[in-house]
């Protein structure tokens, strides 16, 4: 199988024994479209049962990004026309519902799947990249789970390793949205190794398949390494203790570092409607699989699709660019609880409409 056409958006092909799956969006730093999902997911079911694949590596083309997330900016305008009742909630949500999918479809495939993460690794793009079996940090890594600054949570199933991370980590990235390096993502758990500028990766990843440990001999092969210190890792661990928001913000201006009074000013510029469900939901996903926490990003999802936050932070992020999002509720005291669980709740459609 190869379907390898310089114009497309998914780049599907076969090298020796390797699926080879390239996003190819330079321009948009690969973001995810509809299209591009769709793509994906066919090359993957097409290779389940394939015995001359034996593993799927996934790539970014261009020298940025390996995927910068979803295009929101597509989805905006199908979730504003939802939200004056133009169109059903089905429109808006056919984008994440095939999303979802396809990370069920990555975090279950019973063929070794690696990520090459280099360059931008956000929201959607780690909605890839993180159910793989593999996932390989480079020195030009940026991760993030950005969501709260435009009003949204961390879904693609990310919240399953936040939840994971080592120090309460992932608790800090989703509840401020910060960009971390690749050696801050090993240190935490979110990647397996990191390297550092490798050239061509597909012969190594080539040379390894078969090993009994594919990540131990993709390591070896890539010259990779473990990072194993968080930079700011034990103040992060002590203020992010637990999911309480007015808690860990009542820990941070006790701190006197410069550091913690970036992170106060983060958690209180974001959505405060989004860090506080984010902040339940991390506690929620504690007791969760993977499976039951894809189901309940479909849930989520409804809701923020329902409320102004999302459509105010794409606006002010992507659309005017004013950098100016004016939520609602402002303050992360008004944000009650009742708010909060409402997001929990399924949406009232006819949830046959949509499946994963």
């Amino acid at each position: 199988m190869n379907q390898a056409v310089p114009d497309s958006e998914v780049l599907v092909t076969t090298r020796g024994g390797l699926g080879v799956i390239t996003l190819n969006r330079p321009q948009a730093l690969n973001a995810l479209s509809l299209e591009m999902i769709r793509q994906i997911r066919a090359a993957l079911k097409d290779w389940a049962d394939d015995p001359a694949v034996q593993a799927v590596l996934f790539l970014g083309a261009g020298e940025r990004a390996f995927c910068a997330g979803g295009d929101i900016k597509s989805f905006y305008y199908a979730g504003m026309d939802c939200r004056r009742g133009l169109v059903s909630l089905r429109v808006p949500m056919v984008f994440f519902t095939e999303e979802y999918s396809l990370n069920k479809l990555i975090f279950h495939y019973h063929k070794p799947t690696i990520a090459f993460m280099d360059g931008i690794v956000m929201g959607g793009g780690y909605g890839i990249a993180g159910h793989c079996d593999v996932r390989i940090a480079t020195e030009k890594t940026v991760f993030a789970m950005p969501e709260v600054n435009i009003g949204f949570f961390p879904d693609v199933g990310s919240v399953y390793h936040l939840v994971r991370c080592v120090r309460n980590y992932g608790r800090y990235l989703a509840f401020t949205g910060r960009s971390v390096d690749g050696r801050s993502c090993v240190a935490a758990g979110l990647a397996d190794f990191c390297v550092e500028d490798v050239g061509d990766i597909v012969p190594a990843v080539e040379g390894a398949l078969g090993a009994d440990d594919l990540t131990g001999a993709l390591k070896r092969a890539l010259d990779g390494f473990v990072c194993d210190d968080l930079e700011q890792g034990v103040l992060i661990e002590r203020v992010f203790a637990d999911c309480d928001v007015e808690a860990i913000r009542a820990r941070l201006k006790d701190e006197e570092s410069d550091f913690a009074r970036e992170t106060l000013e983060m958690l209180e510029t974001r959505s405060p409607s989004s860090v506080k469900v984010s902040a339940a939901y991390l506690e929620k996903a504690q007791e969760l699989d993977f499976d039951e926490i894809i189901a309940m990003d479909m849930v989520v999802c409804q809701n923020f699709i329902l409320h102004q936050d999302l459509y105010e932070g794409i606006r002010a992020q992507l659309i005017d660019k004013d950098k100016q999002p004016v939520w609602h509720p402002q303050r992360l005291e008004d944000v009650d609880q009742g708010l909060v669980n409402a997001y929990f709740t399924p949406a009232e459609y006819d949830s046959n409409e949509v499946r994963l």
